[in-house]
């Protein structure tokens, strides 16, 4: 090879490390970045912390305004999504049927916020025990609630479209107006329910309890969801579907 080409050799090879060189530099730049970032949006939770787990619902409702002001900017929202579901799981665990729940409510609002989802994901509020809680208007549109236990609740007019309610206990529960569609109920418990006026279209009844459950009025509500699902003969549903009452394939909850 003449002195020619091992010079262009040579040069093509500099050129490989050198750009190597720049695209390692270029990635731990970006984790550096990426690290500053997290700990940043961490210095600014700090403040919310103490409020955010006090007894007294003004100084959670506080902290909670304040979360919300952080959550306007997507990169203030990194980790935001992660305190709030804590913070939910932590609120829900004790004794809260007769509570106010203006609190619950809030930080619902603001994990549903595009900001929180753009910098997160979809909330995963999965297995948590809101029986009783006053939910009504929430939205938790797409949220993760599968094993959640909602008996008692007043959801009327509450955004669960997209939701995943797989294996849930709604035992009970007021979804009047609710909007309920494309929804996953499958295998969830819907004893006593009431879905006057909510919206049903597309949701997943695959195996699911309606026994007792008032249906008459669902809107979007079709024959082949019905045979999806089983019940008892005080399953109210519209007059032109047919609903044959069949034994429960799992034990109800009590």
């Amino acid at each position: 090879m003449s002195a020619t080409g091992i010079a262009v050799v040579i040069a093509i090879i500099g050129f490989g490390a050198g750009a190597a060189a720049l695209g390692l530099y270029l990635h731990l730049r970006e984790r550096l970045n990426g690290q500053s970032r997290a700990l940043d949006s961490l210095a600014a939770f700090q403040p919310l912390f103490a409020d955010l787990w006090s007894e007294e619902m003004p100084r959670r409702l506080a902290a909670l305004f304040a979360a919300q002001r952080l959550a306007k900017s997507r990169g203030s929202a990194r980790g935001l999504g992660n305190v709030l579901v804590s913070f939910i799981r932590k609120r829900m665990s004790g004794e809260s049927e007769g509570d106010s729940f203006d609190d619950v409510r809030l930080a619902l609002t603001i994990l549903s916020g595009a900001s929180v989802r753009g910098a997160q994901g979809v909330p995963d509020l999965s297995g948590i025990d809101f029986h009783g809680a006053v939910l009504s208007g929430v939205d938790m549109g797409g949220f993760r609630l599968a094993q959640c236990r909602f008996d008692r609740c007043r959801l009327a007019g509450a955004k669960l479209a997209g939701a995943d309610l797989s294996g849930a206990s709604l035992m009970g529960a007021d979804l009047s107006g609710a909007d309920l569609r494309r929804a996953d109920f499958s295998e969830a418990d819907f004893t006593d329910a009431d879905f006057t006026g909510a919206k049903v279209g597309g949701a997943n009844f695959t195996n699911t309890n309606i026994g007792g459950a008032i249906l008459a009025e669902a809107a979007g509500l079709s024959q082949e969801q019905l045979d999806q699902a089983f019940g008892d003969g005080g399953t109210a549903v519209p007059e032109r579907m047919r609903f044959v009452p069949g034994r429960s394939q799992r034990p109800r909850r009590e």
